[in-house]
């Protein structure tokens, strides 16, 4: 019996994890490397919406690729060249470990279309290949403003 009171004492006294879980968006530092540029890139992440298709397919079909294993996709906005840099499931893992975000939309596993990944992360550079979503960037703006559309664009398919 006191062993029995004495580990229940001790599992109380673990302190859990703390989780972010994502409303709309977050924008969270130290994620890849590019060339070019100094300091880990800035990612735009939001919680996955597992009933449509992947976020894979849905982008070779928007940007008109021939295959679902392309992880960069070059935009134009007001004239300017960026490039999409979207993080796959075991760089999602390495930058930003899924296990500090918790998911809000719960969906069964017979309503998802194919086993999906929770979270979708995107990066984006410049021509000079300058972070676009980082704090001191000027084209956070821009770069937020476009991502958002995006993923509404995926979540309203």
């Amino acid at each position: 019996m006191l062993v029995f009171v004495i580990s229940v004492f001790f599992i109380s006294c673990v302190a859990r994890k703390a989780t972010i879980q994502i409303e709309d968006y977050l924008l969270v530092p130290n994620g890849k490397e590019v060339f070019g540029n100094p300091k880990p890139l800035t990612a735009f992440i939001f919680e996955n919406n597992t009933k449509n298709m992947t976020i894979e397919k849905f982008l070779s079909m928007k940007f008109k690729k021939e295959n679902y294993y392309s992880l960069e996709y070059s935009v134009t906005i007001d004239r300017n060249r960026y490039k999409i840099i979207l993080y796959d499931n075991s760089e999602f893992e390495k930058y930003f470990d899924s296990s500090n975000f918790s998911v809000i939309n719960l969906q069964p596993d017979d309503a998802t279309v194919e086993i999906q990944r929770k979270f979708i992360a995107f990066s984006m550079v410049n021509s000079d290949h300058q972070d676009c979503l980082a704090d001191d960037s000027l084209l956070q703006n821009i770069a937020v403003n476009y991502l958002k559309n995006l993923k509404d664009e995926y979540y309203n398919q």
